[in-house]
């Protein structure tokens, strides 16, 4: 009998986040959708059952090896049922949206079962104004924050005229691979496991050999190097902690806010830089506030913020697992001047993509990655919760979305809140999304780390405000916080 066909293996950084995952540190990703009234359950369902033949990855479950003697498999789940994965949630109406809020919360509070695929979709109804919400949850071993624009095409459509499903339609029956060979996959482990490791050195080799070249072909990347060697005590120096830089629970609360995006463009053309440095720029302002809040000096005082570079190769966009490197940012809370200080942040951040040191740093992590995985799953079994002198304050990723409107069921998303991580000692963590000219920020805070991180979304508000004026640009009101409050009736939120 010829060998049955082997399951993937996760990559080295994928299989991080499933070993480093922990009560204190739940590591899915996911989004808040408020959609512009009821989305039908039933529909909803079966329309992603009809399309999920284009993301197999999310009927297959993470298997570990024996012993852990090599990296994870991804196998088809004999019992997948699609009901398993998608819930109905209604609440009292009508709900407001802090209630939505708290409901979001508990949900990205619970670690996803490793018994069967890693996500979630929960329908939300009883909203204020007769409006309904879909939250998402992947696990963050199967996409970062651009391969997760995979499970969003399958949910949602660019057209409120989606073929609808025909009702009774029967379910249909897919024909599921036989389960591996055990001891096939036992010793395809072991033999991997060696495999990898010369993998991850090799890849890093090639790396740095590539960053060297460069030096010697690019001289905008040593133009870069030279702006960032300036720079360099800031950027690696020592670091206080932030009142938010505790150990964490793994309770978590969100807050969000929106923005114009037309208003963040406009700022970055007044001022120079990027529409990522003009976040950058409001956010510091916002830790400045909460600074003030527990009335610590912001004399001298800097924020590193690590914001992860996606190094996907071009139409490798919709792919599964993780290519992200990062850039550590460090970012001066005693500027009080908003457009001095974005154009600080602008001058660091633009030395370190001409340095390119998003590549080396990817280097970095390769070196990381070839450690063996039985090391690798001991070490994400260690109880690390903290740090002598914090490395960083904060993780702030910002994802490109979709720039027209997208529907689930012929029901119009108004918002597209994105979540990330917090953990070990990141009390606070913050999410960017652009979608349909707006800027959705989400900030993920620990209730343990940080009891009254919700604060940091009016302090968000008031810096993104401050900015604004500051460059002399005219506000405007971001659509879908308009359609919101027309829709909901008197006395709702």
């Amino acid at each position: 009998m010829p060998p049955r066909e082997l399951p993937p293996q996760f990559g080295p950084l994928d299989a991080a986040f499933l070993n480093f995952e922990r009560r204190e540190m739940p590591l899915h990703i996911g989004s808040v959708s408020l959609c512009d009234g009821l989305v039908p359950f039933a529909g909803f369902v079966a329309g992603i059952e009809r399309k999920l033949d284009l993301l197999p990855r999310y009927r297959q479950k993470a298997v570990r090896p024996f012993l852990n003697v090599g990296l994870p498999t991804w196998q088809y789940d004999p019992k997948f049922d699609i009901r398993r994965h998608i819930f109905h949630v209604t609440l009292d109406a009508p709900a407001t949206d802090a209630q939505l809020r708290a409901l979001t919360g508990r949900i990205f509070t619970s670690l996803l079962d490793r018994d069967k695929p890693l996500w979630e979709v929960y329908v939300v109804d009883g909203l204020a104004g007769g409006r309904s919400a879909i939250v998402t949850k992947v696990h963050h071993a199967m996409v970062d924050g651009v391969s997760g624009v995979g499970l969003l095409n399958v949910m949602f459509d660019p057209s409120p005229d989606a073929p609808p499903v025909p009702k009774g339609a029967p379910r249909r029956k897919r024909n599921r691979p036989p389960p591996p060979d055990e001891t096939q996959i036992f010793t395809s482990a072991l033999r991997g496991a060696f495999q990898s490791t010369l993998d991850q050195l090799a890849g890093a080799r090639k790396s740095l050999a590539a960053y060297g070249a460069s030096l010697f072909h690019d001289s905008q990347a040593v133009a870069g190097l030279e702006r960032l060697v300036d720079a360099l005590p800031q950027v690696l120096g020592s670091l206080e902690r932030l009142p938010f830089n505790r150990p964490c629970s793994g309770d978590r609360k969100v807050a969000w806010s929106e923005h114009s995006f037309t208003d963040a463009r406009a700022i970055r053309t007044a001022c120079g830089g990027t529409v990522n440095d003009v976040v950058l720029t409001v956010l510091a302002g916002a830790v400045m506030r909460y600074l003030k809040l527990h009335k610590e000096s912001l004399r001298n005082r800097y924020f590193r913020v690590m914001v992860p570079v996606n190094l996907r190769p071009a139409g490798g966009r919709g792919t599964f697992g993780n290519c992200v490197s990062i850039l550590p940012v460090t970012l001066p809370l005693f500027i009080k001047d908003p457009v001095e200080r974005l154009r600080h942040i602008a001058a660091q951040t633009g030395a370190m993509k001409d340095a390119r040191v998003a590549e080396l740093i990817w280097a970095g992590i390769q070196w990381l990655g070839a450690l063996p995985p039985p090391l690798q799953a001991l070490a994400g079994s260690l109880s690390l919760f903290s740090t002598p002198v914090p490395i960083m304050h904060m993780v702030a990723t910002n994802v490109p979305g979709p720039q027209v409107p997208l529907y689930a069921n012929g029901t119009r998303l108004l918002t597209m809140y994105p979540y990330v991580p917090a953990g070990w000692d990141l009390g606070v963590t913050l999410a960017i999304q652009s979608y349909d000219g707006k800027l959705f920020f989400s900030f993920t805070i620990d209730a343990q780390a940080a009891p009254d991180g919700e604060r940091m979304k009016e302090f968000l508000d008031a810096s993104f405000v401050e900015l604004r004026k500051a460059a002399k640009v005219p506000g405007t009101e971001p659509a879908a916080r308009s359609k919101q409050r027309r829709q909901a009736p008197t006395g709702a939120e």
